[in-house]
């Protein structure tokens, strides 16, 4: 039978730590020393790099000069992603702007949103897009080529906004695609927000410099916190215009057919006609029923059902 070792006197027994430590004698504890670092083992010269700029660096040092590709890879890196869908969702992307450049074609009235040093559009706009007061095109007055946004005030009742002023009201617009992916997104909601206060333009005075209505907020003007997909400038850089052909080509910016998206492009130009980056059956009918002498091209189709004439 064993023995109470409490009941007997006896110790307990050592912990195992205890005993570890009392079998390493102190003098056989050493220290690892970090040799001195000798600073003439670097020496650092002088240097101009070749665009002027003065740098320090050890001696004998050598590095590689990252350049930027001389001809963007984007459209591959997209084509990879969306494979086989690539032409229709490039279609689905600027459908909107499609359809302002083919009314503009159609009126002579050319609708676009930039900044005033551009000669080029950021976005084109059409009569279904959004002003800062939340109301479209459509609910304004009617507009002609060359006139002042003030001329196009706000019909919709009891809306105090003088002037249409062109708002993106996507997610793509402002190149924040990954909205769409959020659970409950709903895209005729969405508003692009104030920096300064978190309110929407809609909460925001759509005239003067755009103080926030919302009870309490002590915002003065509205800032937004997205950037042009197109440009990385804010919102509020920009301007909209309604010009004529005549203007735009005295201001060196595209008009007629070089005003359709990637005009300069054909591939990308005949996907957002047709959604097929091959067919370029649209862009032809569209050039033959607009200015068919100017590029040597039968005349028009007469095609009722064609949606390009």
């Amino acid at each position: 039978m064993a023995s109470n070792s409490k009941a007997s006197g006896s110790k307990p027994p050592p912990n195992r730590s205890t005993v570890a430590a009392k079998k390493i004698p102190a003098s056989s504890k050493t220290t690892t020393k970090v040799p001195a670092i000798n600073p003439n083992a670097f020496p650092i010269e002088k240097r101009r790099l070749p665009n002027g700029e003065i740098e320090y660096a050890p001696k004998g040092y050598t590095k590689r000069i990252i350049k930027p590709a001389s001809k963007p890879e984007l459209i591959s890196v997209a084509k990879a992603m969306h494979e086989d869908q690539f032409g229709e969702r490039v279609k689905d992307l600027f459908e909107p702007e499609k359809d302002a450049a083919l009314r503009a074609l159609e009126t002579g009235i050319y609708i676009s949103w930039r900044c005033p040093e551009f000669t080029w559009d950021c976005i084109r706009v059409n009569d279904k897009n959004m002003c800062f007061c939340g109301h479209l095109l459509t609910q304004h007055r009617p507009y002609k080529a060359d006139i002042p946004t003030i001329k196009v005030s706000c019909t919709f009742q009891g809306c105090p906004c003088k002037a249409f002023n062109f708002m993106p009201s996507r997610p793509e617009d402002v190149g924040e695609f990954w909205h769409r992916k959020r659970p409950g997104f709903n895209a005729k909601t969405f508003r692009l927000n104030c920096k300064n206060c978190k309110h929407s333009h809609e909460d925001h005075d759509p005239n003067g410099i755009h103080r926030c209505k919302k009870a309490g907020c002590a915002c003065g003007s509205f800032h937004s916190m997205s950037v042009c997909a197109a440009c990385d400038k804010h919102t509020e850089k920009h301007e909209t215009y309604f010009e004529s052909e005549a203007t735009r080509r005295q201001l060196g910016l595209p008009y007629g057919e070089a005003h359709l998206p990637f005009a300069e492009m054909a591939n990308l130009r005949n996907a957002v006609l047709t959604g097929d980056e091959n067919d370029s059956t649209g862009y032809n009918e569209l050039v033959r029923y607009h200015d068919p002498k100017k590029h040597g091209l039968p005349g028009p189709s007469r095609d009722p059902n064609n949606p390009f004439r």
